[in-house]
């Protein structure tokens, strides 16, 4: 007895010996046509059996009550196993593309396998799909760690850029309070905001606001050009939204970070008072030249 693989996938069967030659006189199973010997594991081509008489005239007539199966003329002579080298191709191709085909590869893999498995006169390449899930499968475990340290190396790296930018706005405005101290000892130990504009000041320009701050913190600063050197230590590193000034000619409120206090109170014999404030960090620089971190409910 016998089963057929007709051309739609399905089996036809069990068909006997007699059968098996009229399907085959009627061209309705050819040498190509996939047959399984009942008991048997094997799947293997019509030609392959000698009872069948392919090297012999065909046409021996028979009879049985099976029906037969579809015409097999489109049956492919080889079993299929495309999805299978897809699967090695993409898993590959993962270490060539940063892991990107490396889930498609595990996918064709695992369908290509299991096509092997249920159908194994029809699809084969078990052993390139192995391949191609292997693959693909390393190419995920190399990546996850990857994700995982970018994970945690990126806080880090941002802590470190922001402790950078601390340290630079510090920097900053020690520079700003050294020449506050160098521009008072030309002025009678005043500062430029204590200074008639007669004399090379900005007293007339003072503005202070409600929140204590003046407003027109950029004309201080210009008077100070020789001694700042830059305009650049006027921005603070954290501040996205100022940019520096090309020059102190073209100084304006944009180009300043730092906010400033003015008033006769504010010399170097009142040494604790508050000059500068970094609104980012909350640094503050002393009358004395010192920067420090604000303390909470000090003004």
């Amino acid at each position: 007895m016998y089963r057929i693989l007709g051309a739609d996938g399905k089996q036809y069967g069990p068909a006997s010996l007699e059968q098996m030659r009229k399907w085959i006189a009627e061209s309705r199973v050819t040498a190509q046509t996939r047959v399984q010997e009942v008991g048997a594991g094997e799947w293997k081509t019509a030609a392959e059996f000698p009872e069948f008489g392919f090297a012999e005239a065909a046409g021996i007539p028979g009879g049985g009550a099976a029906a037969p199966p579809p015409a097999a003329a489109g049956e492919p002579a080889e079993p299929r196993k495309g999805l299978a080298i897809t699967s090695l191709v993409l898993g590959i191709l993962s270490f060539l593309t940063c892991f990107l085909t490396g889930i498609p590869a595990i996918i064709c893999g695992h369908v290509a396998l299991s096509r092997a498995r249920r159908a194994p006169a029809r699809y084969t390449g078990g052993g390139l799909a192995t391949a191609g899930l292997v693959l693909g499968y390393l190419s995920l475990l190399m990546v996850v760690p990857a994700v995982i340290l970018s994970g945690m190396l990126l806080p880090a790296l941002s802590q470190a850029k922001g402790r950078a930018q601390e340290i630079s706005c510090r920097n900053n405005m020690k520079q700003v309070g050294l020449a506050f101290r160098t521009w008072a000892i030309d002025n009678e130990d005043q500062f430029p905001f204590n200074v008639s504009t007669n004399k090379g000041g900005t007293l007339e320009l003072c503005s202070v606001g409600n929140d204590g701050f003046d407003r027109n913190a950029a004309f201080h600063f210009m008077v100070m050009s020789n001694e700042l050197s830059t305009p650049k230590i006027l921005v603070c590193p954290a501040d996205s939204k100022k940019q520096p000034a090309l020059d102190f000619l073209s100084l304006q409120p944009a180009n300043v970070s730092y906010q400033m206090h003015s008033g006769t109170n504010l010399s170097e014999t009142a040494p604790e008072e508050i000059l500068v404030v970094c609104p980012i960090h909350h640094h503050v620089l002393l009358c004395d030249g010192s920067v420090q971190t604000m303390r909470k409910g000090r003004r």
